[in-house]
């Protein structure tokens, strides 16, 4: 274990004092079940290796292989019943933990569709709750009640995309307890620092590419949530085709929701657009949170 890092032995609302201590963070991995996160825990190994798992509750979303359903309900520790993202993603996940020979901590959150009746909305380009509910905050709650540490966590993000390292937040804001009159507090805290090794070691999209290749890990072609906002029309208009059950999903809960995804045109109507044989698809989302994507 790396003595170099700095400590904090409880979760706290402001930073550690850096190089205060000569004891170590425990070091995270946060995986997306993409290509570059992957290649992380490989290529930079940690005390931790956590995945969270967005979940829905549409059975006809649900994976044929009942074995997969099986694996993904034990690592999560309840009844799984289907995912928002492409159910390749649980291969990826299952055969990493295999590769690397170290177990892959799988948590989750509420379902999305509790997330998105909760919240009287659908999440967007400025309203990215989907992020924070059933990305951050189940991988949050786990390093604040198993860890019971701040975290040194690593991020997948490339050289060729060091622009995205500075948006990143090391702090969650949480229910800390009970006013006076009943009503909860809230309040920011601090509960990782953060660390860019690939950044670091200048590797790039070919880099990843050629371990993937490599590696026979089979990923699937579009990152994330199958119908994430962040995703180009006809991105989204192409995964009509791959994965329509999904997407049946996303149109489903504009329809219930009354509101959109994105704000050019219902997923109904992205079903009826052309499909551009010459765009480049499987770009992935492009969302800045750090936990959805490569």
């Amino acid at each position: 274990m790396n003595l170099n890092r700095s400590t904090k032995s409880d979760l706290t609302t402001e930073p550690p004092l850096l190089g205060s201590c000569c004891y170590a963070m425990p070091l995270v991995n946060s995986l997306s079940g993409g290509k570059t996160s992957s290649y992380m825990a490989k290529h930079y190994p940690a005390d931790y290796n956590i995945f969270a798992l967005v979940r829905i509750e549409a059975e006809y979303c649900k994976p044929k292989d009942e074995s997969i359903v099986k694996y993904a309900s034990d690592k999560i520790g309840m009844d799984f019943i289907a995912t928002a993202e492409s159910d390749k993603t649980l291969y990826v996940m299952r055969d990493l933990e295999q590769l690397i020979g170290k177990e892959i901590i799988w948590t989750t959150g509420e379902t999305f569709e509790k997330v998105i009746f909760k919240k009287k909305a659908l999440p967007n380009m400025m309203w990215r709750f989907c992020t924070t509910e059933m990305k951050m905050k189940p991988i949050f709650e786990y390093c604040q009640n198993e860890i019971k540490q701040v975290v040194e966590m690593q991020i997948g993000f490339r050289y060729d995309e060091k622009e995205r390292a500075n948006r990143e937040n090391t702090k969650f804001k949480t229910i800390v307890g009970q006013s006076a009159n009943g009503r909860n507090k809230w309040d920011e805290i601090y509960w990782r620092e953060l660390k860019y090794p690939i950044i670091e070691d200048k590797k790039s999209h070919p880099h990843i590419v050629k371990w993937v290749e490599e590696t026979g890990l089979i990923f699937p072609p579009d990152s994330n949530c199958v119908g994430c906002f962040w995703k180009p029309l006809q991105q989204l208009r192409k995964n009509w085709e791959d994965e329509p059950q999904k997407m049946r999903w996303f149109a489903e809960m504009e329809r219930k929701m009354k509101r959109k995804f994105k704000k050019e045109m219902s997923y109904d109507n992205v079903k009826k657009i052309g499909l551009q044989q010459d765009f480049f698809f499987g770009t992935g989302s492009g969302c800045q949170a750090g936990f959805c994507t490569d």
